[in-house]
């Protein structure tokens, strides 16, 4: 036994999600920077793992952990995170990964994603993060899909619309997706296949403003159409948290003076709410990394 450590990166919300079949899924949007670091300390003494704050999934994903391995006692588990909670951005997710990732550490323990997958679908619908690249995932029950790699280069302008959602409630509740839906998340996964084999970010960007469209009906975000005219201004696509508070505009890093554009972009984003203290986010592929700006 010995000191464990683990982290895991979160996410911008989604570039697709929806079902194809009957079988539920979303694309992951890995954001490096947004990140849950966790440390353990085995204590035989105790037989529980103890927590700092309100970590109780993690702590849950944790005992579970070592009653899968057969081992005895508990620890100290202690979470840093600078993902906000309740916004879309995999905030819990990655807290049940970096716990488990801090604990197999702490026991030597030979943990692969499958099983932290199995871990997470047991205490809530779970985002992926568990992998590093861009994945196709069954966030219902823990499966991975397809893995597509990394996003060709991007900068990312989101923002906060405020609130907070439920993920468990949320997801809980039957989504009425219609004939025309169902196609729609079929044509953006093909879209995403071919962006990666491609590496063009054009059809990603498609595939993600179609996701978001057709989650108007389920989780409305009154910027959406907004956001839709101002990315296909850069020939980017719109991006949202399908069951979040954020949204925002993925353009590719390439286009000529990207960085007026994302200037550009954050003024334009914070017209709609001049009178409110809306955070906006920014992150850029290359730079490796982000900022949350007034």
């Amino acid at each position: 036994m010995k000191l464990g450590k683990g982290s895991c990166h979160g996410t911008f919300g989604e570039l697709v999600q929806g079902i194809i079949g009957e079988r539920p899924f979303l694309i992951t949007l890995p954001i490096p920077t947004l990140r849950s670091e966790a440390t353990f300390i085995p204590d035989p003494g105790i037989s529980k793992i103890r927590v700092v704050d309100s970590k109780r999934k993690a702590m849950r994903a944790g005992e579970m952990l070592l009653q899968l391995f057969g081992i005895k006692g508990g620890g100290h588990l202690e979470i840093r995170s600078n993902i906000p909670v309740g916004k879309g951005l995999a905030s819990s997710s990655a807290d049940i990964v970096a716990a488990l990732r801090a604990i197999s550490h702490s026991y030597s323990l030979s943990l692969t994603n499958e099983t932290i997958s199995t871990i997470a679908a047991k205490l809530e619908p779970t985002d992926g993060v568990m992998y590093e690249e861009v994945v196709a995932y069954d966030y219902i029950h823990g499966q991975l899909m397809e893995s597509f790699g990394v996003l060709p280069p991007y900068i990312l302008v989101g923002m906060d619309l405020g609130g907070t959602i439920n993920t468990i409630e949320f997801n809980q509740a039957p989504k009425a997706y219609s004939r025309d839906d169902r196609k729609h998340f079929s044509e953006a996964y093909d879209l995403v296949k071919k962006g990666f084999r491609d590496k063009n970010l054009s059809y990603i960007c498609k595939a993600a403003t179609m996701s978001a469209r057709v989650n108007q009906k389920i989780l409305p975000k009154p910027v959406f159409h907004q956001l839709e005219k101002l990315a296909l201004t850069y020939q980017g696509g719109t991006v949202i948290a399908h069951s979040g508070t954020i949204a925002g505009i993925l353009i590719d890093r390439n286009i000529p003076n990207c960085h007026e554009a994302v200037s550009h972009l954050s003024r334009e984003m914070s017209v709609p709410f001049k009178r409110l203290n809306i955070n906006l986010f920014h992150y850029d592929s290359e730079e490796k990394n982000s900022s949350l700006m007034k």
